[in-house]
């Protein structure tokens, strides 16, 4: 199926439409997925708005699965491009497509929405104070968090995990039995996912922010159900321009003072839970983790701040200095109307998941520490040691700049807006409308050299011209 046109130039686009009546998104896994050197995917909804990442050649993989992240509406458009004189043919075979309610809610046969605002009313926003002696920690550990689409229905939470070498290995720790009837390889990640108007406990709604930073695809380097631990691997790097984190962590399997979880509850956006008990290590039938008490289990009345819910499996616990510690396994904490219900959650102990078992396949300490420095901290790496230079006009951001591969467009203002991207002589390379969220212009088949990006305000006619730099 789908509809080939052939460009002036002799690149081709092939485009076609999946349906899925009443769905709010949808998602696409593939089972047999290869694009040859120099094209590119890319999937959207039917009117523009919401456009996930480009998907290149650094997505191959020899099994040729992946999975991508969810698309609003009940449209999916997806497009391939190829230019001239591309050598080989893509792959491009769909073995199943995730049909949605809510943002998160990702089966018809789960019984319950999930999404923005359906986690319960007692949760607070992970921008809401929660102390002053762990709000400062709390705004870079954020970064590490991301919601998982399972690509089976289900989601979990997981983190960037930061390793001895402090070389951005990305990869990603969550809990091991999120790997139930799923494949990491059809896993996709959604980072930064923050609401920019928190609610704290009070009952209102939670703002949206159209971000997408998002990843598809990894690759399972360790797991064990001894501490319900599951690291992967994804596929391809986190790009430099992402303000992300890789969160650090104590092995040392030390009692925390206090202790921290951030997580997705229920698909919803980043929320934030705080326990001043001190978690206490127990035995929960041959699992070894940390118990925040409450109800009938251990000493402790639960969380003084928020609870976890269905989706925050796998997020991780951060002790007193904001070091990770461990990852949610399971729990009796909910909502209670503005209140938590005072139970109990337990997590994984990293401790544990450090050399737990005799195969690199079992423990985490072969991964994160794989020249045997010996540390038992490693703090909290940041992606970006700066913020990335962008022209900011209202809520518009450029990045990268100098760029090799992509222009990332950041649009969370301006509903119709154009744009003209013109070599230094004027010649027109690309033009188009972009979308009020992130938008990509590929630049990977131009030489390097200066070049201009004309932004128009279509509703007022107002528009500014930046300088790129592109730098292979």
């Amino acid at each position: 199926g789908g509809l080939w046109t052939v460009l002036p130039d002799g690149g081709r686009i092939w485009q076609a439409t999946i349906q899925s009546a009443g769905a709010l998104n949808l998602s696409v896994n593939f089972d047999d997925f290869y694009l040859p050197k120099g094209s590119r995917l890319q999937l959207y909804n039917d009117d523009h708005t919401d456009i996930i990442s480009t998907f290149t050649n650094n997505q191959n993989r020899d099994e040729g699965q992946l999975g991508t992240w969810f698309v609003e509406g009940d449209i999916i458009w997806v497009e391939y491009y190829q230019p001239p004189r591309t050598k080989g043919s893509p792959r491009l075979n769909i073995e199943s497509v995730i049909h949605g309610y809510r943002m998160g809610k990702v089966n018809v046969l789960v019984d319950r929405n999930r999404g923005l605002n359906d986690s319960g009313e007692c949760n607070y926003d992970v921008n809401c104070p929660i102390g002053n002696d762990f709000d400062q920690k709390k705004d870079l550990v954020k970064k590490a968090v991301a919601l998982l689409n399972l690509g089976n229905g289900h989601l979990c939470s997981a983190s960037l995990i930061n390793n001895a070498l402090n070389d951005k290995t990305p990869y990603l720790l969550t809990a091991n039995h999120c790997l139930e009837n799923s494949n990491p390889a059809l896993w996709s990640a959604r980072f930064n996912w923050v609401s920019p108007t928190p609610v704290c406990a009070s009952g209102g709604d939670s703002g949206d922010l159209q971000t997408n930073f998002t990843v598809s695809g990894a690759e399972l380097r360790a797991k064990n159900s001894l501490s319900d631990f599951a690291l992967v691997e994804l596929f391809n790097p986190i790009p430099e321009s992402w303000d992300v984190a890789f969160a650090g962590w104590d092995n040392s399997d030390a009692n925390p003072q206090f202790e921290v979880g951030i997580h997705h509850p229920n698909g919803d956006i980043m929320k934030i839970c705080r326990d001043d008990s001190g978690a206490q290590k127990v035995d929960a039938n041959g699992t070894q983790t940390w118990l925040i008490g409450g109800g009938t289990h251990g000493s402790g009345n639960g969380w003084e701040i928020g609870t976890t819910e269905s989706g925050s499996s796998g997020s991780p616990l951060f002790d007193q200095n904001g070091r990770l510690i461990g990852q949610l396994y399971a729990g009796q904490s909910a909502c209670n109307g503005l209140e938590n219900n005072n139970d109990y959650d337990i997590y994984g102990r990293f401790g544990i998941s450090w050399n737990s078992g005799n195969a690199p396949e079992t423990r985490l300490k072969d991964w994160l520490d794989p020249t045997n420095i010996g540390h038992t901290t490693v703090e909290t790496l940041q992606n970006l040691l700066n913020t990335p230079d962008f022209q900011l006009i209202g809520e518009l951001k450029i990045y990268p700049n100098p760029a090799s591969t992509l222009i990332t467009v950041m649009n969370n203002r301006y509903p119709h807006l154009s744009y003209v991207f013109s070599n230094a002589v004027g010649q027109r390379i690309h033009s188009g409308s972009l979308s009020n969220t992130m938008n990509t212009i590929a630049v990977d088949d131009l030489s390097e050299g200066i070049y201009f990006l004309r932004l128009v305000d279509e509703d007022t006619k107002d528009s500014i011209t930046k300088k790129i730099i592109i730098k292979k």
